[in-house]
């Protein structure tokens, strides 16, 4: 074995990703699953705009990949799907946190196609490895040849290495998984035509599995979100657990190998109140009814609410698309209008995790634009999933007073005070970037909200309380992952 044990290392300031992956096969061998893998994608991108990809086995048993930078729908148009035919396929879009020109080349994209006179196979993966450094160290002080510096590549050699010493799939993946701290999920696509899923022992991620049974022939699904089975008609099954490795194949049908047990779970508690697609379930709990008992929690005592003169011209705007749901939330606890305050450009990336400042800021005026219509006038409380660095929510309130005529902007936030930066995936600003963070060391526990207020220019802030998030989500300390708020 390469590895005698594991070594503690410091997090490294790397790539972080925000991915989705997807996998599929069929017990028809004459069917193609290319255009099943598309509309899998397709129900994904929000997980992903930089690049996607797909991996297909011929029924020969040569495994075909293609990926480009790009969306779904570019890269993958018929032309190409055409030309992949197999009843075996895994799929991954990828989301890349950093603008740099190296991540956007063919070697940081996914699938990952392995291949030497070894072993040959296919690997999808959403999540981040922090300590892949020391493991790449290990393993060329083995001899191993690295051609990118990407945790993926990481994962695909340390594969291989383990497969040395067995063909055994189920447990080179549980060899595998005690080198790999950090938050992931992946899918394995082998030259044998089987798929492989797995979730770290914490279930950071999230991963599902689903089937579809018809006349003609039987299909298995694995996804990020349950809503890449809705768009192909699969029968939702259930979550893949947290240390489970599930097998998909096309003549065992779909199982689990074995469960990797671990004390606690720490599933990301930014799936609820921003990544995941609002009509997914994420272990056991809707996305959307997470978010809507959000913004009801968040209108509780709220003492803004007590004014009556206030209340005479107060509406619930939400900041599209992710505070939608608890905006509706809060409205109907607060039993005041919902308005759509705000027209979204919906070909504008994200803007909270785009490299530079000045890059940000003129993203949220293409993206955003005031209803005057329906904000003048109006006392509006703003409902926002999250505040991160701060910049966007001040140019947004900015937006609202100058052009929209409001007469008064109060923000209220889903989420509990982004304090410290994410290393298992999310790539967030360092503590010193983050609004919240810095304004917390500078100004104490007591006035750091206030602080934050005034930076945005709102003229009242109100933040989630930790209790009342893991209340929405229906979760506790010991199942989700709070680490950027505490």
């Amino acid at each position: 074995m390469i590895f005698s044990k594991r070594k503690k290392v410091k997090f490294q300031k790397k790539l972080r990703e925000h991915c989705g992956i997807f996998g599929v096969t069929s017990n028809d061998f004459g069917f193609s699953v290319a255009k099943l893998l598309y509309k899998g994608l397709i129900a994904l991108q929000h997980r992903g705009q930089e690049s996607a990809g797909i991996s297909i086995l011929k029924t020969s048993g040569k495994i075909y990949t293609y990926k480009k930078n790009g969306l779904v729908s570019k890269v993958l148009k018929n032309k190409v799907l055409t030309q992949f035919w197999g009843n075996v396929g895994i799929g991954h879009t990828r989301y890349a946190t950093t603008g740099a020109l190296k991540f956007k080349s063919s070697d940081c994209m996914q699938p990952f196609h392995f291949k030497n006179n070894e072993i040959e196979f296919s690997l999808a993966f959403n999540g981040t490895i922090p300590v892949y450094e020391d493991i790449k160290k290990n393993m060329v002080h083995m001899g191993r040849i690295f051609t990118t510096d990407t945790d993926t590549e990481v994962i695909a050699q340390l594969i291989a290495s383990i497969a040395i010493g067995t063909d055994d799939w189920p447990e080179i993946l549980k060899i595998a998984s005690r080198f790999l701290d950090g938050s992931y999920s992946l899918v394995i696509l082998t030259s044998n035509g089987d798929i492989y899923a797995i979730r770290d022992p914490k279930g950071f991620k999230p991963l599902c599995i689903g089937e579809l049974k018809t006349e003609e022939r039987n299909y298995y699904f694995v996804a990020s979100e349950s809503c890449g089975l809705d768009i192909v008609d699969a029968k939702f099954l259930r979550d893949v657990e947290p240390g489970e490795i599930v097998h998909l194949s096309h003549q065992k049908d779909i199982h689990s190998e074995m469960i990797l047990k671990t004390v606690r779970t720490a599933l990301c508690q930014f799936e609820f109140v921003y990544f995941a697609r609002p009509d997914s379930i994420i272990d056991g709990v809707s996305v959307a009814e997470a978010r809507l008992r959000m913004g009801e929690n968040l209108a509780k005592n709220d003492p803004q609410l007590f004014d009556n003169e206030f209340r005479k011209d107060a509406i619930v705007v939400p900041i599209p698309d992710s505070g939608r749901s608890a905006a509706v939330g809060y409205a109907k606890e607060a039993a005041l209008p919902y308005v759509e305050g705000l027209m979204k450009n919906r070909y504008v990336w994200r803007t909270f995790i785009m490299p530079g400042q000045q890059k940000r800021k003129s993203a949220v005026r293409e993206k955003l634009n005031p209803i005057r219509s329906a904000i003048q006038g109006k006392n509006l409380i703003l409902v926002e999933d999250s505040i991160v660095r701060g910049t966007t929510t001040k140019q947004i309130i900015s937006l609202l007073k100058r052009q929209g005529g409001a007469k008064s902007v109060h923000v209220r936030i889903s989420c509990p005070p982004v304090v410290n930066a994410c290393y298992m995936g999310i790539d967030f600003p360092t503590t010193e970037e983050l609004i919240a963070g810095k304004s917390k060391k500078e100004f104490g526990e007591e006035n750091y909200i206030e602080e934050i207020r005034k930076i945005i220019g709102a003229d009242t802030l109100r933040y989630q309380t930790m209790s009342n998030l893991k209340k929405s989500i229906g979760k506790n300390e010991n199942q989700l992952c709070l680490a950027c708020l505490t």
